[in-house]
């Protein structure tokens, strides 16, 4: 990570140079040194020893501040998901979900076919040795 001014936050991802900062905790910029380390601060307003900026990353908003910033149905809409990255579906919702779909296994077997016949074409184009063209297509 480069240089940044004071205040900012960040996450300690290495410890080069044996400092007492925790991996994967969250500070924020205190002290440059200017000579490539720095001092940082953590939440209940202790300074660490020195440590160098490529032992971090610059850290996004905590959930805390987003927690404050939304309404209350999008509150309960994102408890639906697991974590906060990649939002993924909790397991029984998921499942609640696809169970109340109307016909769900004629809709199934409707729709079946035409994914058999999708990956049939992909697999023989890998073969082919094709299948980068068909992939930039996909997600072009």
């Amino acid at each position: 990570m480069s240089p940044a001014p004071v205040g900012t936050r960040i996450r300690i991802i290495a410890n080069h140079n044996h400092h007492h900062y925790r991996i994967g905790g969250i500070y924020r910029v205190h002290q440059d040194d200017g000579d490539g380390t720095f001092k940082a601060i953590d939440e209940a307003g202790v300074t660490g020893d020195y440590l160098r900026w490529e032992d971090c990353e610059r850290a996004g908003l905590g959930w805390e501040w987003i927690r404050g910033q939304l309404d209350a149905r999008s509150l309960d809409l994102l408890g639906a998901f697991e974590g906060l990255e990649n939002l993924t579906l909790r397991q029984n919702i998921e499942t609640r979900l696809i169970l109340g779909i109307p016909n769900l296994a004629d809709r199934i077997l409707h729709h079946l076919p035409d994914l058999e016949q999708a990956a049939a074409t992909l697999q023989t184009d890998a073969r082919d040795g094709d299948d980068e063209d068909d992939l930039n297509d996909l997600f072009a």
